[in-house]
């Protein structure tokens, strides 16, 4: 089995990083350049531009090569491989595998524990399957999970099995939802208010300013993005939880039609976690090691020790990082 890239994820940090860096980066030297020829003198402070954006960029590409190696695994060995390198790792140089949990990660001078599988070698040291960067993240832990069982009853590794198959339960999610809700008022977070002050401003904004308006493709395109951006981002954080003897339901106030419904039987565990400076969230694995992550920014500390309660009352293990 071979690991996929999340070509989204990818996708949104090159944009970010080298298209939005590297083009101004690119700019400024253009300008510096520009400027030089026209007889500006040099100073310093022309180049902190192009110093600080343009290597930001290329580290950002180097990043991407060597922190998300693809991995190929059978019944031999794991094969780790970057642009720059592959090494093979046999099973036996293998001393076990933590299938999740957080661990610290590291961008330039920053470190945030994100989720990931450990794989933990003879030697002491370590690889880190980052989960969020790999699309069959699913697929990959539940093999890895198998080999796990193997090496520790000491069995042959030639008995892992690589099929993928998972149990339909679309029967089940027909009936009655009812249950205990956990939710808080939205319009008391700062979420909540920030959301309904952007869309205020917008229209204080088109209000006194629609006379100067003029059509522009650009501006068609680009105003809706910015004006939507920031809602869709303050409403992305606004799920909330209902807990039923069976289901664990999630719901969000303002994309009302969303219902994502998951069976407590086939919650392998929940994580109480602040992801990159989120809102706290629920993250969900199933015992097919498929995840999501759910930000509840609505939710007081109170109805999230209530709701911890309620989970383990199912007997589901709940990793609390952050209440």
């Amino acid at each position: 089995m071979k690991s996929k890239r999340n070509i989204f994820l990818t996708g949104l940090l090159l944009i970010v990083a080298v298209g939005i860096f590297g083009f101004m980066g690119t700019l400024s030297i253009f300008k510096v350049i520009n400027d030089l020829e026209n007889g500006i003198p040099f100073t310093k402070t022309m180049f902190i531009v192009p110093l600080i954006f343009c290597p930001f960029s290329i580290y950002t590409i180097y990043y991407l090569l060597t922190y998300f190696p693809s991995f190929s695994i059978d019944k031999n060995e794991i094969e780790v491989s970057t642009i720059f390198r592959t090494k093979n790792y046999s099973w036996s140089e293998i001393k076990e595998i933590k299938l999740t949990g957080k661990q610290p990660h590291r961008f330039l001078f920053i470190s945030m524990p994100v989720e990931a599988t450990t794989i933990m070698l003879n030697d002491n040291s370590e690889i880190y399957l980052w989960a969020d960067y790999y699309r069959n993240k699913s697929d990959l832990r539940v093999i890895l999970n198998r080999a796990n069982k193997i090496l520790r009853d000491d069995k042959k590794m030639a008995t892992l099995d690589f099929n993928i198959s998972r149990p339909d339960y679309t029967a089940y999610y027909q009936g009655d939802y009812e249950g205990k809700e956990f939710n808080g008022n939205h319009l008391f977070t700062v979420n909540g208010v920030l959301f309904y002050a952007w869309f205020a401003f917008i229209g204080y904004l088109i209000y006194i300013k629609s006379a100067q308006f003029s059509f522009s493709y650009v501006a068609a395109i680009v105003l809706p993005l910015v004006a939507f951006s920031i809602p869709g981002l303050l409403s992305y954080q606004m799920h909330y939880f209902i807990v039923t003897n069976k289901f664990l339901v999630v719901k969000n106030t303002f994309w009302f039609w969303r219902k994502d419904i998951y069976i407590l039987s086939d919650i392998r565990e929940v994580v109480i976690e602040t992801p990159h400076r989120l809102s706290t969230s629920l993250r969900v694995i199933t015992n097919d090691f498929r995840e999501k992550l759910y930000p509840a920014g609505s939710l007081s500390d109170k109805t999230w020790k209530e709701l911890i309660r309620q989970i383990n009352s199912d007997k589901i293990e709940v990793r609390n990082e952050a209440i």
